[in-house]
């Protein structure tokens, strides 16, 4: 995933709102939204080389995670372990306490995740931040390729476009897929020319996700996934009732 924006604690009816595109190989092979028919109660995509996901919710647990990758090639390690496993042991629980891997953070490639526990959220950022840092109420906080604190041209429009949609009424699903779906060629992840929604044949956006939960627990996860040329491949919705 190579871009997330999450509406943390903004609206008192819908507490937590998040946005992103996954960007990938397409050739990597990968299973749609669905509930995991393994007893984890994980509600996500599915990445079938390495097992894990990038972006899932648990509705038992009340738990989200998200996480983005550093592009970093010149530190990147093959045999360093799975980035995908730390979204899918946030949301079983495997991973308790936001503190319990921070110190073994190094050991993998550079990432930064969202991580939601009911009322509390944190960003981790395993290259820049000396521990977690907790989430504000009220706050939008975009990731993109690199750290939390670098400017990144299209999460601030996406931010921007985000809070728009917020501010005018309640959360619209299609205006943020539509957000999500502004394309144009590959270009440097920071420029201002970046788009959102990448359209390339070899390397390209593989699917958006809307999560949208509501202040009684109820709401959704909605994914649209697409093929090398862009065009829709497939979607799923799946409803909610959310502990958190």
């Amino acid at each position: 995933m190579c871009i997330a924006v999450a509406a943390w604690r903004c609206d008192p009816d819908w507490p937590l709102v998040v946005i992103a595109n996954r960007d990938e190989f397409h050739e990597r092979p990968t299973a749609g939204l669905a509930r995991w028919d393994d007893g984890s109660g994980i509600i996500a995509g599915r990445d079938l080389r390495s097992g894990g996901t990038w972006l899932g919710v648990s509705e038992q647990a009340g738990r989200l995670a998200l996480i983005t990758n550093f592009r970093d090639p010149v530190h990147f390690r093959a045999d360093a372990p799975s980035r995908g496993a730390l979204v899918s042991d946030w949301l079983t629980g495997d991973w308790d306490r936001v503190d319990d891997r921070f110190d073994r953070s190094s050991d993998y490639n550079g990432f930064s995740l969202i991580l939601i526990d009911g009322p509390k959220g944190w960003i981790v950022d395993n290259r820049t931040m000396g521990e977690p840092r907790a989430m504000d109420r009220g706050g939008y906080y975009g990731l993109s390729n690199g750290a939390f604190a670098d400017p990144w041209p299209k999460v601030d429009r996406l931010v921007h476009d985000m809070r728009g949609v917020l501010d005018d009424g309640p959360p619209d699903e299609d205006a943020f897929f539509a957000m999500l779906a502004k394309s144009g060629p590959a270009a440097e992840a920071d420029s201002e020319d970046a788009p959102v929604f990448i359209h390339d044949s070899r390397y390209g956006t593989r699917c958006s996700t809307v999560v949208m939960i509501g202040k009684d627990g109820a709401g959704s996860i909605a994914e649209r996934r697409f093929a090398p040329d862009g065009s829709l491949s497939g979607a799923d919705r799946i409803e909610l009732s959310y502990r958190g």
